[in-house]
């Protein structure tokens, strides 16, 4: 099994981002930082429920603990941000399939 590379995977996202155009009202820097926050958001909510470690990712879960985040860190945003954790997390997931970082056990 191929292991997960960060820059790969954010490269990967993004170009999703950029291709959907959804999110290109928001200033470069803004959506930058919104998207390397997404993706510390997701790592952590997988540190503290055990993914790492075996645990099942719950979407949900994750869902809810990625839009917290992001609403609070940026409130200025914080309308954006349902959508763009929804987009986050099915970009990711089609990253994740491509690499072939997806056991659908």
């Amino acid at each position: 099994m191929e292991e997960f590379n960060k820059d790969e995977a954010r490269r990967f996202i993004a170009e999703k981002f950029a291709a959907q155009g959804d999110f290109d009202i928001l200033p470069k820097d803004i959506f930058e930082k919104m998207l390397d926050k997404v993706m510390a958001l997701d790592e952590a909510f997988m540190d503290e429920a055990g993914v790492n470690d075996g645990a099942v990712y719950d979407d949900d879960q994750a869902f809810d603990y990625m839009m917290k985040g992001l609403q609070t860190a940026f409130p200025e945003q914080k309308m954006y941000a349902m959508r763009f954790v929804e987009d986050y997390m099915e970009y990711d997931e089609a990253y994740l399939e491509s690499a072939g970082l997806i056991d659908w056990e």
